[in-house]
């Protein structure tokens, strides 16, 4: 019985021996050494592979394959380097997953690898969002200062581009980090233009730099630490109620006029110490008490001038009494001038009191 069953068993083996020999490769399979380390370096509509060729010396060719194997990229691989890179250029916007194969002169190939990317392209760059200017801030020696809101780090924001003219006449160009909060230029040329845009790169290992359309600084702050008090109408006895009090930067004090002793127009005249050109003017109402004071007036004159004696009219305006903030007042027409006067035409009563003055230009 046992040598029944064991005669049956050789036969069965050799019945399946017969059925894979086809199959089975002489030697068995020969692999050569994959790539490895493989970085990617996004970019737009492009991306970069760099890797390291490995000590195998019989890899003569790798091959690149993407969007499931469709498209593909030879590359020769000079035995005298140690690294290899490829630029894959045209490429849609979008996730790729990228196998490489090793080969060598006999057509044995490597394990594939695979590596991940995204590729960057318009689709991104529309969504980029340049970074806002709260405050543009010029003092009388023409230095300024630039005071950033937030940037868009998640999406890449990296740093702020600033174009401007410099004092010697020069086109000039400065990049300030995305992480900084205020930024300064001690050579702005007054009376030019200036320009500002964010520039993002959206992967650490990016190739290609991503900017959004420039947006122009328009209304400069002038720094009021060089102003002075060149003439007023009058004013109440009492640091509370000094003149000095609408260019000291704050509403949360006051002029006041003579108590008793004045009525309209009450008038005051600022020096800037400098020529600027004008673009528009800021009133507010002091909230110096009770948190608002209705006694600001109700209309309002302004004048320029460059020599404080030829005045160029600039109009009357209604100046709301009831409301707290910023009134803002916009200068049409090329506008230039260091003394600048306000005017109260008309209010409740015969004292006038007022919180601020600021002015903007170039």
């Amino acid at each position: 019985m046992g040598l029944v069953l064991m005669l049956g068993s050789l036969t069965g083996c050799k019945e399946m021996d017969g059925k894979y020999k086809d199959f089975i490769v002489p030697g068995g399979l020969e692999y050569v050494g994959k790539p490895n380390q493989v970085k990617v370096y996004p970019g737009r509509n492009r991306v970069m592979l760099k890797w390291l060729k490995g000590s195998d010396p019989k890899i003569t060719v790798t091959r690149v394959y993407w969007n499931n194997y469709a498209d593909s990229l030879e590359l020769n691989i000079d035995p005298s380097k140690d690294t290899v890179e490829v630029l894959i250029n045209d490429l849609e916007e979008k996730n790729y997953s990228f196998f490489l194969r090793s080969f060598d002169n006999q057509g044995n190939a490597s394990v594939p690898l695979e590596v991940m990317a995204r590729v960057f392209g318009n689709q991104y760059a529309n969504n980029l969002l340049n970074r806002g200017l709260n405050r543009l801030e010029m003092d009388v020696s023409g230095r300024v200062s630039l005071n950033w809101g937030l940037a868009n780090l998640t999406s890449g924001a990296v740093a702020t581009q600033v174009s401007y003219t410099s004092t010697s006449g020069a086109a000039k160009t400065k990049v300030f980090p995305a992480t900084e909060e205020s930024s300064v230029i001690e050579d702005f040329k007054a009376g030019e233009p200036l320009r500002f845009r964010t520039v993002y790169i959206p992967d650490t290992l990016a190739i290609d730099t991503f900017y959004t359309d420039f947006d122009q600084g328009n209304h400069f702050y002038f720094d009021k630490k060089d102003w002075s008090i060149a003439d007023f109408s009058s004013e109440h006895p009492g640091g509370d109620n000094t003149v000095r009090n609408v260019i000291d930067g704050t509403a949360g004090t006051r002029w006041h006029s003579l108590a008793g002793g004045s009525s309209y127009p009450h008038h005051v005249t600022i020096d800037m110490g400098t020529e600027h050109l004008l673009t528009q003017i800021g009133v507010w109402r002091t909230t110096f008490e009770n948190g608002g004071d209705t006694r600001a007036p109700d209309r309002i004159h302004l004048y320029a001038s460059t020599d404080n004696t030829n005045w160029i009219d600039l109009g009357e305006h209604a100046f709301d009494r009831f409301l707290n903030g910023e009134q803002l007042y916009p200068i049409t027409g090329e506008v230039r001038a260091r003394y600048f006067k306000l005017v109260g035409t008309q209010g409740p009563e015969n004292n006038f009191v007022l919180g601020e003055i600021s002015l903007y230009g170039f």
